[in-house]
């Protein structure tokens, strides 16, 4: 069965800022399941009808009456919401246990209403309808106590009015002894339901073995039927020795199992309340507040040792704080003296020592250090200085209120900080160093290309040019027809590249390049570059797939030309012989996508993010020796944005590559238009 915790948000005042172990907390308190009240009731109801058992035939009342303190330990359990339940069960459990007993009807609910009386002024008492109470201070030990003796006068008034007018018994009598029994009962059981949490102790098993051992004996020499010596006290000291070494747990829980050995033992007819000449009245009374008082002596003391045990903890764990945060503390603490002569230090943690070791003689002090802290003192303010040559340290000072001639000097060793400051300053300096360094042969890179390529230009267009005059002369043979074949394809590539070089170059300066855009067929344009290809692809038994899907771009048909001649260079690079190549084209809103497709090796997601860098070449091009500039991609790049488009790179499935191109559709520009 589940156990549902319920927390208290009740405010305490004063109580909020108590330690752990202070005597209420607010911590969860158990929610009992329904099975647990139907125990409860039970033994209430047992402990009820059994307590005849504890009756003397001679004085017609009970030594103890353990019902008193289950129904205690009960409600205590209890949430706030749950007491009123909880004190009602009571009710209705004794009053009936009461009648089956042999009770009359009208007495039993009397006694009904007494018991009930006690729970209600004991929980009263220890404030338990607003907040868990706990034995975890003297105070809430000697609480307990007189809530205990209240509750007892209470059912022992109420008890004594129900026997006198109902039964015609004797009232004062059975004050005493009702209160007694009851007292007893209370005091040994229901602090069970108010034990705080645990705490470490010193004692080992062992020696709780010897303490129950020995405790075993006392009882059975005082309380033995042969023994009649007035040894009554002789408990005690054991106790006190549980109280004072164990836990609050053992002790509550040994006190209450001894005292059930003291009664039985006396019901036995042993014990010095048994002895010859001695009234049973009497000494029924005098047993019972043997009871109470070793109970009381037991949770008092044992409560006082709690409390103790946890102050303990947390003047250790306040004196590891001061000593972690104060006197181990990296920063230099010092209190210091001052007078007309000279300035001494009265104390200091193991830092201060340590920065002050050139400047101390004895307890005098004089130095840098010390003239750093007169001038903070004065101005208020940090003063820094360099000691002894290598340190550079930071000085704090301020007054000691009360005392007007100490104080207190706080002193930082700023060396390693100040030393990696400055490392990382020149390492910025290098940084934009190298950054200006770059950028500058960056740039004469830019220019070389730029210049390069308009020198170029000139007599590649002379080679192309008379090598189609050469072919159109009709007066070279065909051997030389073929060579002149050579040269003209050879130059017209040279062409391509300087064309090439000329756009990364006016991308590079920004130089604005008025374009001649058109619509151009996808089909038109996927077979040229092909046809363009046709020996490469056909010497590596590459298979190209053409899927132009009747769609057109709007773009220069040069620019669109060397995108897709650059791309397809590229995917017969690197696509392994007898592979395939997909250039397709699909509808993308009011652009055209353009994808070329290969099944090579592919490329990672850190080469894809510097793909289009210029004269970047991925390792594995590099590894295997591809031919190749690492303009391509760049290229391409530029050429797609000043036409209105874009490209970008994803893998293929299961490997390879694939190159997205997007351009301006066609039919999409001219109803812009």
């Amino acid at each position: 069965m589940r156990t549902v915790w319920s927390v208290s948000t009740v405010d305490h005042g004063t109580d909020a800022g108590r330690a752990p172990y202070a005597e209420h907390t607010t911590g969860a308190r158990p929610v009992l399941p329904w099975w647990a009240w139907i125990i409860a009731g039970v033994a209430i109801f047992l402990a009820d009808v059994s307590g005849v058992l504890f009756m003397p035939a001679e004085t017609g009342v009970a030594i103890w009456w353990p019902a008193a303190g289950l129904s205690v330990a009960f409600v205590l359990l209890q949430p706030r919401s749950r007491i009123a339940a909880a004190i009602v069960l009571v009710l209705v459990v004794t009053t009936v246990a009461n009648a089956i007993a042999g009770r009359p009807l009208a007495v039993s609910l009397a006694f009904g209403v007494a018991n009930t009386a006690e729970v209600a002024v004991i929980v009263a008492l220890l404030g338990s309808a607003t907040r868990r109470f706990e034995l975890s201070t003297v105070r809430a030990g000697i609480r307990f106590a007189v809530a205990v003796v209240a509750g007892a006068l209470a059912v022992g008034l109420l008890a004594a009015a129900t026997v006198a007018l109902l039964e015609g018994g004797e009232f004062w009598s059975t004050v005493g002894f009702a209160a007694a029994s009851h007292g007893a009962a209370v005091c040994l059981i229901a602090p069970l339901a108010a034990l705080p949490p645990p705490v470490p102790v010193a004692a080992g098993r062992v020696e709780m073995a010897v303490q129950v051992l020995l405790l075993a004996v006392v009882l059975a020499v005082v309380f033995h039927p042969s023994s009649s010596l007035p040894l009554a006290f002789a408990p005690f000291p054991l106790v006190a020795w549980a109280a004072l070494r164990f836990p609050i747990r053992f002790v509550i829980a040994e006190t209450a199992l001894a005292t059930l050995v003291m009664i039985a033992l006396t019901l036995d007819g042993g014990g010095p309340f048994r002895r010859e000449g001695l009234d049973m009245t009497v000494g029924a009374a005098m047993f019972e507040t043997l009871l109470i008082s070793f109970a009381g002596f037991a949770v008092v003391l044992s409560a006082a040792q709690y409390e103790l045990r946890a102050l303990t903890r947390q003047v250790r764990a306040a004196n590891l704080l001061l000593t972690g945060s104060v006197v181990d503390a990296r920063i230099g603490l010092v209190v210091a003296e001052r007078d007309a002569q000279a300035t001494r230090v009265t104390w200091a943690n193991r830092a201060g020592r340590r920065l002050l070791a050139d400047e101390l003689d004895g307890e005098r002090w004089a130095g840098p250090l010390r003239v750093a802290a007169m001038s903070a003192l004065r101005t208020g303010e940090q003063v820094t200085v360099g000691a002894h040559g290598e340190r550079t340290i930071t000085v704090a000072a301020n007054p000691i209120d009360g005392v007007a001639d100490r104080i207190a000097v706080q002193l930082l060793d700023v060396t390693a900080m100040l030393r990696a400051r400055q490392a990382q300053l020149e390492a910025a300096v290098e940084r934009d160093a190298a950054r200006a360094i770059r950028a500058e042969l960056e740039r004469q890179r830019d220019d070389f290309l730029v210049t390069t390529s308009h020198e170029l230009r000139t007599p590649i267009t002379s080679i192309v040019g008379y090598a189609e005059l050469l072919q159109d002369g009709g007066t070279l043979s065909s051997t030389e027809q073929a060579w002149v074949r050579v040269i003209a394809r050879n130059g017209q590539r040279l062409a391509e590249l300087v064309e090439d070089l000329l756009t990364l170059g006016r991308g590079v300066s920004g130089a604005p390049l008025q374009i001649r855009q058109e619509a151009v067929r996808c089909a038109e344009l996927f077979e040229e570059v092909a046809a363009n290809l046709r020996v490469v692809t056909e010497q590596r038994r590459l298979r190209v797939r053409l899927e132009p899907g009747g769609h057109a771009v709007f773009a220069s048909r040069g620019d669109a030309g060397r995108m897709l001649s650059n791309l397809l260079v590229n995917a017969c690079k690197f696509t392994p012989e007898g592979g395939e190549i997909r250039l397709s084209a699909r509808a993308d809103g009011d652009l055209v996508l353009v994808l070329v497709e290969d099944t090579g090796p592919g490329m990672s997601a850190d080469e894809r993010a510097q793909a289009f860098e210029r004269f970047y070449r991925a390792p594995g091009a590099e590894r295997d020796n591809v031919a190749g500039t690492g303009l391509g991609l760049a290229i391409v790049a530029e050429l797609a944005a000043r036409n209105g488009g874009s490209v970008a790179l994803r893998p293929a499935a299961p490997h390879g590559l694939v190159v997205e191109l997007r351009l301006p559709a066609a039919h999409a520009t001219r109803s812009a238009a």
